[in-house]
């Protein structure tokens, strides 16, 4: 019934001249990226960009019986870098295979070379095989959109500032194709982005803030083990301590927002815990000194949207009580 009242709402302000009213709105930041562009006529539906993200890209064809929810090791190329994930719908009066073939000439005219392409039964067969080859490669559960027909292909451009790998796969359905392209460009990480805090600079952030975050403190991922590189930072806190004798602290872990929320809870106050338990095991805290706390996913102190900001919300921070 919405959409009925839409197609006459814009038939009404066609009528008026105002047609620019109905057209679809792409989400807010979103744009083509400069190397590879967009099939004419097509409009973006989901645009996430990372500054610096791991990914899994196919590179050759799945087993006939393939039916697992993950790329096996052997047709699986990870590239780090900058990552761009674009879904557009494309016009629907055209082919997948129309589309994937303008995209072919487009990107072997700009310098890329083809690492790998298929198309339809070639990629993986299978009665729900479009299905499941759509759900693999393209994470924004639109997998029901390669209905009738997918295309996929992977290019390379090599360039002295840095290569960059494009993966586009096109599904064919009964309303209009649809295009997850993914496309990444090698470089590498930032290091040394996380300021060392000594017990100086701690302790000017309790007396100013009330807390202090500390990012020089290491798990595990998923474990509430501390790292070895955590001796650094547990020293400077133990030195703190010693230096102020009637200071007593929280020690509150925090995590992203990725998994559970409880888990997450959990595990922050565990590795709270593993901290509290070195300073009064290997450095001689007094144990009655700190308490700890976990605090998961609530108090971010950045977006969750990427890993820059999820990394910054992972830590571990002295609150003085």
């Amino acid at each position: 019934m919405r959409r009925i009242l839409k197609i006459i709402a814009c038939f009404f302000i066609a009528l008026t001249g105002w047609t620019t009213a109905c057209l679809a709105t792409e989400p807010t930041g979103s744009g083509d990226h400069p190397l590879v562009g967009r099939y004419e006529g097509s409009r973006i539906t989901s645009y996430k960009t990372v500054a610096f993200d791991r990914v899994d890209l196919l590179n050759g064809p799945l087993a006939k019986s393939f039916n697992d929810e993950a790329l096996p090791d052997e047709r699986k190329l990870t590239v780090e870098g900058k990552s761009f994930r674009i879904i557009y719908e494309a016009p629907a009066d055209r082919s997948a295979l129309e589309v994937d073939a303008n995209f072919a000439r487009s990107l072997e005219a700009k310098g890329f070379q083809m690492l790998y392409a298929c198309a339809n039964g070639a990629c993986i067969s299978g009665s729900t095989s479009y299905y499941r080859f759509g759900a693999l490669l393209d994470d924004s559960r639109r997998n029901f959109r390669y209905a009738d027909g997918i295309a996929y292909r992977l290019a390379l451009l090599k360039r002295p500032q840095g290569d960059v790998y494009v993966s586009i796969l096109v599904g064919q359905s009964a309303s209009a194709p649809i295009v997850a392209m993914r496309i990444v460009e090698v470089q590498p990480i930032d290091t040394d982005k996380i300021v060392f805090l000594d017990a100086s600079a701690m302790k000017d952030g309790l007396v100013t803030n009330g807390h202090v975050a500390l990012y020089g403190i290491y798990f595990d991922t998923d474990k509430a083990n501390l790292k070895t590189e955590s001796a650094p930072t547990l020293a400077e806190v133990a030195k703190l301590l010693k230096a102020n004798p009637d200071l007593t602290l929280l020690v509150v872990g925090h995590t992203d927002n990725q998994g559970d929320f409880a888990y997450n809870v959990s595990l922050s106050e565990r590795r709270a815990a593993s901290v509290i338990d070195s300073l009064t095991g290997s450095y001689g805290v007094p144990k009655s000194r700190l308490v700890p706390f976990g605090a998961g996913m609530s108090s971010p102190v950045a977006l969750n949207d990427d890993e820059a900001g999820r990394k910054l919300n992972r830590r571990v921070e002295l609150v003085r009580r």
